[in-house]
């Protein structure tokens, strides 16, 4: 039961962005940034493979344009879309990072990352789909509750990202508004 209000909390509807959300199963604001962060691994592998940074102010500041125009289209106020956006770009860079301090000591054999281009082009549209769900949200009903708080937790469970990551998104996503 419990699973099912989270579902209904925080859901995207099926004209949804994403190819998963294709099958018409709703997707929570949760799981789309799971899935977002699930890539961060890939990130960190490709960096690493490239001897470069972790952090990339200029990617940064490309992702953080686009979603401030895709919020204003969708009728969220897109300055307030900034500290959420930079939440989930702070929490990939913690992931990347712990990804590149495990491989200082053990090596992960057999595993390669997926080609850097692929991967930004399925995080950007999951950045999308995120701003369309949080929009949808917003329009449908008043702040965020702490069932939804408890459902957002649970829904975002990546190696390398802790609570209070997790903690900083939600936080940020909180102050999103119209």
């Amino acid at each position: 039961m419990k699973n099912q209000l989270c579902l209904v909390l925080l859901t995207l509807t099926a004209a949804g962005f994403t190819a998963t959300a294709a099958s018409a199963e709703p997707r929570s604001v949760g799981s789309l940034i799971n899935e977002r962060l699930s890539y961060m691994k890939d990130v960190a592998g490709n960096k690493a493979q490239h001897h470069q940074a972790v952090e990339d102010l200029v990617q940064e500041k490309k992702v953080l344009e686009k979603a401030v125009a895709d919020a204003d289209a969708l009728g969220i106020k897109g300055e307030t879309v900034k500290p959420f956006i930079q939440a989930q770009m702070d929490a990939a860079k913690a992931i990347q990072y712990r990804y590149r301090a495990d491989w200082l000591s053990v090596s992960e054999s057999g595993w390669g990352p997926r080609p850097l281009n692929e991967v930004r082009e399925k995080t950007g549209q999951l950045n999308y789909s995120i701003l369309q769900t949080v929009a949808e949200r917003l329009k449908s009903g008043g702040a965020l509750t702490e069932q939804e708080k408890e459902c957002f937790m649970k829904d975002i469970s990546q190696k390398n990202l802790n609570n209070q990551d997790k903690l900083l998104i939600w936080n940020a996503l909180r102050m999103v508004s119209l």
